[in-house]
């Protein structure tokens, strides 16, 4: 089923922009450049840049894993649930790396 392939391409994009926001952001954060707008990553940051980047790569390890399991057991309703909210996600995650690719540019 084409939704299938589409779910495990659409999960590694998350993935890996999800990895990049987290790289960036600590960039920026460390060099003062940006201010992070998420409230528990900005409290996850202040804690330890080292958790706020060992957290993103767990989310991008589990959006990974969630997204093999629900390629491999789920029914195709539930896939295309799931398809869409990843595709939001990809949007949403679209315009942060667009975000990042701007301030960087002006480095």
């Amino acid at each position: 089923m084409k939704n299938k392939r589409f779910i495990i391409y659409c999960s590694v994009l998350v993935a890996l922009l999800n990895l990049f926001d987290g790289i960036a952001t600590h960039y920026g954060l460390l060099n003062n450049m940006i201010e992070e707008l998420n409230p528990l990553m900005d409290y996850f940051m202040a804690v330890s840049p080292l958790l706020f980047l060992c957290i993103k790569i767990v989310l991008s390890i589990l959006i990974l894993c969630a997204s093999y399991w629900v390629y491999q057991k789920s029914k195709v309703k539930f896939q295309q649930l799931f398809l869409y909210s990843l595709v939001g996600v990809s949007v949403m995650y679209i315009g942060i790396f667009c975000m990042h690719i701007f301030w960087l540019s002006f480095l």
